[in-house]
């Protein structure tokens, strides 16, 4: 839900307030990475425990490794275009399409 208004008026909408709610609810950031051709995403941890199995050779299991570090590893593995991914703070973000790739490989 988002506030038009401090004075809850109807039929008045405060730009900055909205704009400030949209961006604070991540909504811009979330339109943005859209607009930019990244529909799907995943945390770190979920997309390395899904596909730890395509570069299983180059994890120690004693060894600790940053999530995207680990991430990375795998797709620089199995040699996906870095035009198909964006690797962000928390989550790798993807291509339309791309997850499919990555079953099929997985399934492989």
């Amino acid at each position: 839900c988002l506030i038009p208004n401090e004075i809850k008026t109807g039929g008045i909408i405060d730009g900055p307030l909205v704009f400030n709610q949209l961006t604070c609810n991540g909504v811009l950031e979330g339109i943005r990475i859209c607009q930019k051709g990244f529909p799907n995403r995943s945390l770190y941890a979920d997309f390395f425990d899904r596909y730890k199995v395509l570069a299983a050779d180059l994890f120690d299991p004693n060894e600790f490794l940053e999530g995207k570090e680990a991430c990375q590893m795998i797709l620089d593995k199995i040699k996906l275009e870095k035009t198909r991914y964006s690797c962000g703070l928390n989550k790798v973000f993807f291509k339309a399409g791309t997850l499919a790739i990555l079953e099929e490989i997985r399934e492989d």
